[in-house]
């Protein structure tokens, strides 16, 4: 029986009828002297680098724009199951944001930061099972 029970619970582990966010909703809201760098993605990978104990993000295929504040926008995921933001000032003026991102919905990051000249938020997820 307790076979059974195991070998149930590894079917749902395979199962891939769970419910994966559909869409990514971007908020950036706050003050910038000039319009931020915005970088998405849907297509990146997490690379490790055992010896030096570093964790990077490669992009695949990203879109970079500039965004003035405040800024809204969706991104379809549904396919990808994974989401990538990088906001960066380029200016030599302090910016004072406030990022958000929300999946179906539900807030998965939110930071207020101080951003200076070449500094940037970055945030990433990757949904179970992919």
């Amino acid at each position: 029986m307790l076979a059974l029970l195991a070998a149930a619970a590894a079917c749902d582990l395979l199962d891939d009828d769970q419910e994966y966010p559909s869409v990514a909703r971007v908020e950036i809201t706050g003050t910038a002297p000039v319009p931020l760098e915005l970088v998405v993605s849907d297509d990146f990978q997490r690379v490790a680098n055992v010896d030096q104990g570093e964790r990077y993000t490669v992009l695949v295929h990203a879109d970079t724009s500039q965004v003035e504040l405040d800024f809204v926008k969706e991104y379809d995921i549904e396919l990808a199951r994974r989401f990538f933001v990088r906001l960066t000032n380029h200016s030599a003026e302090v910016a004072s944001i406030v990022l958000s991102v929300a999946f179906d919905g539900e807030i998965g990051y939110t930071q207020r930061a101080n951003i200076s000249e070449g500094g940037a938020l970055e945030f990433s997820e990757i949904f179970f099972g992919t």
